[in-house]
This record gives structure tokens, C-alpha cells and sequence, in this order.
């Protein structure tokens, strides 16, 4: 009886120690180093006012960094597609509590790099920062590969009054003060035990974003190379900031760099909490990591920047939107047109997507030329007093442009601006940018949920 009493024991502390063990995942990155031109503001414009970049950032916005580039497999030949937002910023990084996080670090650059992660526990080998005692993965040379080992433990997760969800950094570390100016960061997220979705993920939240906060210095003290950047961008050319009314809004917020990097992120139009108090500012000091929650409830396009003055004033600012969900169908889709295999005739298709027959219609088209730099055309509005039968398609063809320009040209976007009907009814729409489609030239590029602002230069005179 008494071996049984003991073996019974020891099956109850095999189960209560090593069986949750099971349920833990191993999660494989694939991540290399690559040296690259980064350009600061893709649209050559402050897109917070409309007007041209000012001097002296101006003078020059393209220059050589490094960053961390996630791809699919140890191959490393086809990159993973990351979240526009996310800019200069490295992949992020996941991992649930109990999980082990394996990392193919693949050298590319033409220095030696290295990751370091915060947060995550790792041995000597698998620290991945230079200095004595030497070891294994503090240093991996040009052209040279390693494979890092990390787990989140407890530690690494939320404590006490946090989020389900709280960020890291991780860096290269071999030179670090060098390589993270260079662009070598990324995020890491931990989720608490049992509260994350299959890929890693907080499942009480509906949308993730990532804003890092760091002046780059390219030329010494110089202020032409001094850029105060959001995610790598400056005077609101960082994209993708776009949320649901109604969604919960998990922010990590991420301050690297000097003794000038003091950092007051701030929200218009909403607030955050970080579970202990409400607010819409919050304090970041070079290496510090941050997770706030958003109730989305305010829809609108509203500016979200650092409050320190002088940081503003050197385009330290951005905008984010909540949008709402349309109140109505839409009476046409845009399914399809040439503007840039044949750039001299453009052509767009136009579906009735409604249960009545179209007399006649007008649309709108702008363009984007860069990622947040939406533009209305000289030349803006297409017609047809062709009939389209419900569920029918028709052909629109236009001018088009020269094939330098057109190649300049993102995506075409279209709206509907009125249809009418053969029943003697209309459609008009109710707001600008209504039942909006893009046309991209890149076809896998993804939707957008809502549009940029339109780009109006304000005049402050």
C-alpha cells in the first residue's frame, strides 16, 4: 500500500508540473540583418499640414541603415509581410507564457550583429550582447548564421495590475549604441498564460500597435541629420494607424536612444489606461517599454505625437483613425482597370452591386502617392450614361498619363459621387470618400479599411 500511496504521488507531481509543459509552443522566427536605404518621409511632405518637409530635415530624407527583416523560412528568400505601421521596426517577436522562442538569426549586414532580447530568459550563449566572457551568439560575423534560444517565463509575462499583454525590446548588441541608431530593434511581445489567441496574441484585444519613439542621429549633432522619428518616420508619414469604433486597442510604447530622448506620447480624441489610471500622455525614458489599452470610441482622424515642444516642432508627430462601420451599402464596386500596363488609356471596370438597373453615374478618383499622401487629380471625375443591369459590369476608359507618372502612382482610388437609377431614384454620397475601392499597382498589397486624409496645403497666414 505504501508503494502504491507513492507512486500515486509521484503521478500527481509529474501531472502538476510537467503536463502544463505540453500545452507550451515552440515559436520559430526567422531573421536576418540587412543593411538598406531608409527614407524618413516617403512623400517629401509634411502630411499633418500639407506643406513640403522643412529644412533642414529636407536637405536630405534617404539614408543607410540596417534593420531586422523576418522571412518565411531558413531559406531566406521570401520575406514575411509585416504590418505598415510597424516601419523601421523588426517583426514582432510573440510568446504565451511556458513558451520557447527559436530564432534563425541570418547576418546580411557588413558588420557583425547580434539579437538581444529583453525580458525572455536565456542562457550565455543564446544572450546575445558582446563583451567578456566572450560567448557563442554575442557576435555573429557578415555572412554568418546562429540560431538564439529564449523562453518567457513568468517574469518575462505581465506582473501584477498589467495588461494580459506587455512589450519588450530587442536589439543587436555587438556594438549597440551604433547598430540601434542604425535601425536594429524590434518589438517582443509575452502574453499571459492561457490568455492568448494560437499565434501569441492577447485574445481580450482586437487590434495591436507598436510605436516606438527615438531621435536617429545621422550626422553627429548636426541638425540636418537629427531625426525625431515615430516607427522611422517624421511630420506624419507613419501609415496604417487605423482602427474600429467600438474595438479595445492594445498599444506598446517604446522609447530607445539618449539622454534627449524624453518622451511624452499623446493622444487627440481619446484616452488610455494602463489599468491603474486613466490618461492620454504617458512618460517614456530612453529603454523603456510601455503597454496601454484604447477604448475606440471617438471616430475620427486624430493626431498622436510626443508632447516635449522642440520634439514637435522637428516632426515627431503622426495621426491615427477610427472609423465606423458604413451605415448603408454601397450601389457600385470597382473590380478592376489598367493604369499601368497601358498607362496612355486607363481603364475601370464598374459593378452594380445594387437591385436596381443604373441610368447613369459619376464617380471620383484620387491617388496615392505614397502610403499616407492621398491626392486628387487634376482631371478627377469619370461619367457613364451607359445602362448597367444589377450584377452587370461595364468598361470606363479615360486619358491617362505618361508612364513615368503613372509609375509614380501607388494606387488609383475610386468612390461613387452620384447613380442614378431608371426607376427616377438616386444615390449621392452622404460624406467624402464613401464606398470607396483602391486599385493598386502592387496587387497584393492590402486593403485599407479607411482613407487617409486628403492632402490641402494649410496656409497659416
Amino acid at each position: 500500500m505504501a508503494l502504491v500511496s507513492i507512486q500515486r504521488a509521484v503521478g500527481l507531481l509529474f501531472v502538476f508540473f510537467f503536463v502544463p509543459s505540453c500545452f507550451a509552443t515552440t515559436r520559430h522566427y526567422y531573421i536576418a540583418a540587412e543593411d538598406v536605404t531608409w527614407d524618413y518621409a516617403p512623400s517629401g511632405h509634411n502630411l499633418l499640414n500639407g506643406s513640403p518637409i522643412p529644412q533642414p530635415w529636407s536637405l536630405q530624407l534617404r539614408w543607410p541603415k540596417s534593420r531586422f527583416i523576418e522571412y518565411t523560412d531558413d531559406t531566406f528568400t521570401v520575406t514575411k509581410r509585416q504590418p505598415e505601421w510597424l516601419g523601421i521596426l523588426g517583426p514582432v517577436i510573440r510568446a504565451e507564457v511556458g513558451d520557447e522562442v527559436v530564432v534563425d538569426f541570418l547576418n546580411r549586414g557588413r558588420s557583425r550583429h547580434s539579437i538581444h532580447p529583453h525580458g525572455l530568459h536565456y542562457d550565455k550563449n543564446n544572450e546575445g550582447s558582446l563583451y567578456l566572457p566572450v560567448a557563442k551568439g554575442g557576435q555573429v560575423a557578415p555572412g554568418g548564421r546562429y540560431t538564439y534560444h529564449w523562453f518567457a517565463n513568468a517574469a518575462s509575462g505581465p506582473g501584477p495590475g498589467q495588461p494580459s499583454s506587455v512589450v519588450w525590446w530587442y536589439h543587436s548588441h555587438v556594438d549597440a549604441g551604433v547598430e540601434i541608431n542604425a535601425g536594429l530593434v524590434g518589438p517582443i511581445v509575452v502574453t499571459a498564460k492561457g490568455k492568448a489567441k494560437s499565434d501569441g496574441s492577447p485574445a481580450d484585444v482586437d487590434r495591436e500597435f507598436v510605436a516606438s519613439f527615438m531621435i536617429f542621429n545621422e550626422l553627429g549633432t548636426k541638425p540636418a541629420g537629427q531625426f525625431y522619428a515615430m516607427n522611422g518616420f517624421i511630420f506624419g508619414n507613419l501609415p496604417g494607424l487605423t482602427m474600429k469604433q467600438g474595438e479595445k486597442v492594445r498599444w506598446y510604447l517604446l522609447g530607445m536612444g539618449n539622454e534627449v530622448d524624453l518622451h511624452t506620447p499623446h493622444w487627440h480624441g481619446e484616452t488610455v489606461t494602463d489599468g491603474k489610471r486613466n490618461t492620454d500622455v504617458i512618460e517614456l525614458l530612453p529603454g523603456s517599454m510601455v503597454t496601454v489599452d484604447m477604448l475606440a470610441d471617438n471616430p475620427g482622424t486624430w493626431m498622436f505625437h510626443c508632447h516635449v515642444e522642440d520634439h514637435m516642432e522637428a516632426g515627431m508627430m503622426a495621426v491615427y483613425t477610427v472609423y465606423a462601420q458604413p451605415a448603408r451599402a454601397c450601389p457600385v464596386a470597382f473590380t478592376g482597370g489598367d493604369f499601368w500596363k497601358h498607362p496612355e488609356n486607363f481603364t475601370l471596370t464598374v459593378k452594380n452591386t445594387s437591385a436596381k438597373p443604373i441610368a447613369s453615374l459619376t464617380l471620383t478618383s484620387e491617388m496615392l502617392v505614397a502610403p499616407q499622401d492621398l491626392r486628387r487629380p487634376f482631371n478627377a471625375e469619370w461619367s457613364s450614361t451607359k445602362p448597367i443591369l444589377p450584377g452587370q459590369e461595364q468598361t470606363l476608359e479615360k486619358p491617362g498619363v505618361p508612364a513615368a507618372s503613372a509609375q509614380s502612382i501607388l494606387g488609383w482610388v475610386f468612390f461613387p459621387h452620384s447613380v442614378k437609377y431608371d426607376d427616377g431614384t438616386a444615390w449621392h454620397a452622404q460624406s467624402e470618400g464613401e464606398c470607396f475601392d483602391v486599385i493598386w499597382r502592387d496587387q497584393q498589397h492590402p486593403d485599407l479599411p479607411v482613407l487617409p486624409s486628403r492632402q490641402i496645403e494649410m496656409n497659416p497666414d
